[in-house]
């Protein structure tokens, strides 16, 4: 025997049914996947940034070159400076320490007015970076000083020492101009 098909009663519980996977119904285009854009935008801003990136580096190397290029000019301007000042200014200046020479010996004689332009002229030496080498009684010191004579030494202690300043003796910056020229205390 057979058993016969079962009907559905209203009572019956409703039978879930399989149905398979629907279509995007035909009409206006389908919704993108959002998770997709998402990561185009990433990728898109991942290339921005490496290109970014790369012209800051580019950039950077460029700003260095040309820092180093500034300062090699900065350095060749200096050494001309330098030039330019040996050869125009440091002779003008020594003519003036001659003429200071001049003045101090005429000075001798107490004339305020002599003096007083041994003093402006001693100030513009100082203005350009002409200065006289301070007058010391100390032992004698080759880097600055000309031995140009010689006096008897008094005792032992005094021998090698500077007994006075013939001439006095200039320095711009660091360079001398000219030495103090000395007499030196010597033995017998």
């Amino acid at each position: 025997m057979t058993t016969p098909p079962h009907v559905p009663q209203p009572e019956d519980p409703p039978v879930p049914q399989l149905m398979e996977p629907a279509e995007p119904p035909p009409g206006p285009a389908a919704q993108p996947d959002p998770f997709a854009v998402v990561a185009d935008a990433v990728d898109g801003m991942r290339d921005e940034l490496a290109a970014l990136g790369d012209q800051f580096r580019r950039r950077l190397l460029n700003d260095r070159e040309v820092r180093r290029s500034l300062d090699g000019l900065l350095t060749e301007l200096d050494h001309a400076h330098q030039a330019a000042e040996g050869r125009v200014v440091q002779p003008l200046l020594y003519d003036l320490v001659l003429l200071v020479d001049r003045i101090e010996r005429h000075a001798a004689q107490d004339d305020a007015f002599v003096g007083s332009v041994a003093a402006e002229l001693l100030a513009v030496l100082e203005k350009y970076g002409m200065t006289r080498i301070p007058v010391a009684r100390s032992p004698f010191d080759p880097e600055t000083q000309e031995a140009v004579g010689a006096l008897t030494a008094l005792s032992p202690e005094q021998s090698g020492e500077v007994a006075e300043v013939v001439r006095h003796g200039y320095r711009m910056d660091a360079r001398i101009v000219r030495p103090q020229q000395v007499r030196v205390y010597t033995e017998r």
